[in-house]
């Protein structure tokens, strides 16, 4: 789509600001790509839905690393765990995301509007239901293992990954803090979202006029989020970000159109 310099022009502050947004989201609750760049640059701009995937792939690269920075100077990142999920993600979710291409991506989403409901209630009443931690240290590896095929899985079919599957899984299974989970979610996403991202500008779906004002507000808003995120008390968080999962589940199950490239042309 050709594009006139004022219309360029206009977009600095919109980048801007929805870096800003996207990046505190992924600081704040380990959110970011598919669930709020995506959704804000099809609404904001007039990228294509190829290009908002390419290019939301670009700023979580600078906002996952940016958090995953804040994260681990407070020592809220598990390398090994992170390791462990992120090979089995990185492999199989371009695998489902071929595989999945002849289904519905409204149905797709309202199967994970379920799964991100569930896992908000849980959450929620994770005090009350799971008192200690529910996987012994012997099965932590394959739990682990087992959590990265789910996330290469739900990344590759729906196009959201990170916070809304990684953290509950690790907060419930593992009985990680939230603070800690969310920062091993920000840090697992790196390899799969280089990967993606290499793809993405292979095939030219980045638009790069709309990088500068992206990254600044990412990079800024991803501190800022992880910041505010290490200093509330974990149940505090953790409830927030429970409440979160309930609307993001709400908002799936009313069958939003997906943010696949497929599904819009």
């Amino acid at each position: 789509m050709k594009r006139d310099p004022q219309h360029l022009l206009g977009l600095l502050p919109r980048g801007l600001v929805i870096g800003t947004v996207a990046g505190f989201g992924g600081g704040f609750m380990s959110l970011g790509g598919g669930t709020l760049t995506i959704p804000l640059l099809l609404a904001w701009t007039r990228l294509s839905p190829f290009e908002a995937r390419g290019t939301a792939l670009a700023v979580a690269l600078f906002s996952a690393g940016m958090g995953s920075w804040v994260y681990a100077g407070d020592g809220m990142v598990d390398w090994q765990a992170v390791l462990l999920i992120a090979l089995p993600a990185m492999i199989l979710s371009p695998l489902t995301a071929r595989w999945t291409e002849h289904l519905k991506g409204v149905r797709l989403q309202q199967i994970f509007g379920i799964v991100v409901l569930l896992g908000g209630l849980a959450l929620l009443l994770r005090d009350f239901l799971l008192p200690q931690t529910t996987i012994t240290e012997s099965l932590r590896t394959p739990y682990l293992l087992a959590v990265g095929i789910v996330e290469g899985a739900v990344a590759g079919s729906v196009g959201v990954s990170g916070g809304p599957i990684l953290a509950p899984a690790l907060v419930l299974g593992l009985g990680m803090s939230q603070q800690l989970a969310q920062g091993c979610s920000l840090a697992a996403r790196l390899p799969a979202v280089i990967g993606g991202l290499w793809e993405n500008i292979t095939h030219r779906h980045v638009f790069w006029p709309l990088l500068p004002g992206l990254i600044t507000g990412s990079l800024a808003g991803a501190w800022l989020g992880g910041e505010a995120a290490l200093a509330l008390p974990e149940q505090h968080l953790r409830s927030l970000f429970a409440l979160f999962l309930l609307i993001l589940g709400m908002n799936y199950l009313r069958g939003r159109p997906a943010t696949h490239p497929e599904t819009h042309q």
